[in-house]
């Protein structure tokens, strides 16, 4: 023990020292950060799977300003989400099996509702089989969270829309395209045109599902048409 302690005061001694304690240090904060990655992947993977109820929160349809979400901002909101019981009222499903996606429907798309699911965006009061329900979601650019995956659904793929009482809707898959951000909206509607528009006279309801594309400069926009 003397001839360690005389070493430990000799320059080599101090060196040596010091390095142990950068390497007990950095392997700690290895651990910390092995966990945190882990308890993060955790939350991102997670799946809201409570009964479609039409019960509202004023949190489901709290207004925000959206924006695109990093990785830390998803889980941040998620927990929010968590934590406000947001994933108890589910008012729906959004099902594309040909991309084994599942998410629950909110009646507004914000900053909670789509760190979970898909939102109503543009006619909040839409109803399934109905018009055009426009659902909003995320792209976080990782396969398997949230609408990640839209870019490879194909035309002819369906689209199946889960409500109360079991009631479920499939549409047809009839156009995918990127287009611009910005809609042309008069007396507070879309334009004909627009893939966001209400059908008309003898058009079928069709539902929208959109996302981010080109890092938010463009939206990825896929349409799919009632079947039943």
């Amino acid at each position: 023990m003397q001839k360690l302690s005389k070493f430990l005061k000799t320059k080599q001694g101090k060196w040596l020292l010091a390095l142990t304690i950068l390497a007990v240090i950095a392997a700690g904060l290895g651990i910390f950060k092995a966990w945190s990655d882990h308890q993060k992947y955790e939350i991102m993977q997670s799946k809201v799977n409570a009964p479609v109820t039409q019960k509202l929160s004023k949190d489901t349809l709290r207004k925000d300003k959206i924006h695109m979400f990093t990785d830390d901002d998803l889980v941040r909101y998620r927990k929010e989400a968590y934590a406000k019981g947001l994933d108890k009222y589910p008012n729906g499903y959004l099902e594309i099996p040909s991309i084994n996606v599942k998410l629950p429907i909110y009646n507004r798309a914000n900053n909670l509702t789509l760190s979970l699911g898909v939102g109503k965006d543009y006619y909040l009061d839409s109803e399934f089989g109905k018009g055009n329900v426009v659902l909003a979601g995320h792209n976080m650019e990782r396969h398997g969270i949230l609408l990640s995956d839209l870019y490879q659904v194909k035309n002819g793929q369906e689209v199946i829309l889960h409500g109360a009482d079991n009631q479920v809707y499939k549409y047809k898959i009839f156009s995918k395209k990127v287009q611009s951000p910005y809609v042309k909206i008069i007396d507070g509607k879309p334009v004909k045109g627009s893939a966001y528009y209400l059908p008309e006279g003898n058009e079928k309801p069709i539902v929208t599902v959109y996302d981010c594309a080109d890092h938010g400069k463009t939206r990825l926009v896929v349409q799919a048409e009632l079947e039943n």
